[in-house]
């Protein structure tokens, strides 16, 4: 949802369609109105920035919500065990993944 609400802002902000409320808009000012070179990299930007945003606010939640019961050297431990499980995870989808591409393209055999 929150990627739809950031593509409509952005939508708003950057429109080079003439308004109804602005009805004598000259040929000058709708030139640039097929130029699309730059709104796919703003529109990765704007999203990146929102989840950059969304990524510190619950990162300081985190903090807070344990920053009383647990030490600095808990916490860090806790965001390590979270990486290493995060990594494993992945690593194992990826060996699945790679196992049956191999199975599929012929390179391993059953």
């Amino acid at each position: 949802m929150e990627t739809l609400d950031a593509w409509h802002k952005w939508y708003r902000e950057h429109q080079v369609v003439a308004s109804m409320e602005e009805p004598l808009v000259t040929k000058d000012s709708r030139e640039n109105m097929h130029d699309t070179s730059n709104a796919v990299a703003q529109l990765v930007s704007d999203a990146e920035q929102l989840s950059m945003k969304k990524a510190t606010e619950y990162f300081a939640d985190t903090l807070a919500e344990f920053s009383c019961d647990l030490s600095a050297t808990q916490i860090y431990e806790a965001l390590l065990t979270a990486a290493t499980d995060n990594y494993n995870y992945t690593k194992k989808e990826y060996d699945k993944a790679k196992q049956f591409l191999d199975l599929v393209s012929g390179k391993e055999k059953t």
